[in-house]
């Protein structure tokens, strides 16, 4: 398995985040499960309902040149996501990833109003952090997502007992 495998793999949690502000951030858990070859199975869930995640999806890690490219899915893997690749860059310096989605075409409808993802993503060994945006193609201005920055996530890990 690549290092950018071992960095996406597992169990992300916001407590921290949510407890300091929790008029701001919901606690969110997001894990992801590698299902064998380059393939991953995703699902994000509050923290109150987690046996029933409002996202569940498949991911598909591609070389691409330095940088690794994520293909998203529906949760069969039959679906392709058109427009919502991701496309991520390691940092040496900072050893963590950097990524964010190739163009403006993966839509998103948000309470009847059709906008476009925007994402732009830190992920580290033990920290993910996630800012997902929907833009209004014809105003240009922000439909939803954060207005105070990036979810910060932690890996979770559990004891082994």
């Amino acid at each position: 398995m690549t290092l950018f495998h071992d960095y996406l793999e597992g169990t992300f949690d916001n407590r921290l985040q949510a407890l300091k502000h929790p008029t701001r951030y919901a606690r969110i858990i997001i894990k992801h499960e590698w299902i064998g070859g380059d393939w991953f199975e995703g699902s994000q869930a509050y923290y109150h309902s987690q046996d029933r995640p409002y996202r569940q999806f498949r991911m598909r890690v591609f070389p691409d040149g330095e940088k690794f490219r994520i293909k998203n899915y529906d949760l069969s893997g039959q679906q392709y996501k058109e427009g919502c690749d991701t496309i991520f860059e390691y940092d040496e310096k900072h050893g963590k990833f950097f990524g964010h989605n190739t163009d403006c075409n993966c839509w998103v409808v948000w309470q009847g109003i059709k906008t476009y993802l925007t994402n732009d993503i830190v992920l580290g060994y033990n920290t993910y952090n996630v800012m997902d945006s929907g833009i209004d193609p014809e105003t240009g201005q922000k439909v939803w997502g954060s207005n105070w920055g990036h979810l910060e996530f932690i890996r979770h890990f559990s004891s082994a007992g």
